[in-house]
């Protein structure tokens, strides 16, 4: 019985094959990986203190829809490498507040295959403090329209320790 079925899966394959090469050439379209180049870890924080922006460069296609990008940036003296969630946070500032009844997406991006390097906006998070000068982490995590993820560092979180500069 083995061979029966081995039989009819090999000529199943080759029949595939077949069809395959007299079928006119389709242009399969381009996907990679999504990726992300770097993250400036320079958080520069308004004058009011109510939003901060981070530099990032990425790289992923598959088109617009379906695609997102949060970026994060967590401070306060129980943040380090062991401890990155917000429970250990005192400020916190993400991209959620994207998320909308208009806009039930949230942040997404532009995955044309090309670089971008884009200054992202995070605001602060209701029940959390405001950033000061000093350590954060900062997170930067994309996913492509496939739901492919790249993070902004070798952390499985994204995540990289940075500098907040505060607003004048």
């Amino acid at each position: 019985m083995k061979h029966c079925a081995r039989t009819a899966v090999l000529t199943a394959v080759a029949s595939g094959a077949l069809l395959a090469a007299s079928a006119p050439a389709m242009a399969a379209p381009v996907t990679s990986a999504p990726e992300v180049a770097w993250v400036n870890t320079n958080v520069v924080v308004s004058a009011d203190r109510s939003e901060a922006t981070v530099l990032g460069k990425y790289r992923c296609s598959g088109g617009e829809e379906g695609t997102h990008l949060w970026v994060s940036v967590k401070q306060g003296p129980r943040i380090d490498a062991g401890h990155t969630s917000s429970s250990y946070a005192d400020a916190w500032y993400d991209t959620n507040y994207n998320f909308t009844e208009d806009n039930p997406a949230g942040l997404t991006v532009d995955c044309d295959g090309k670089w971008h390097a884009e200054r992202i906006t995070v605001k602060q998070v209701a029940g959390f403090g405001q950033l000061t000068r000093g350590e954060a982490y900062v997170q930067w995590c994309l996913f492509d329209s496939s739901g492919a993820y790249a993070g902004g560092s070798d952390d499985p979180e994204g995540g990289l320790f940075g500098t907040v500069r505060a607003g004048a």
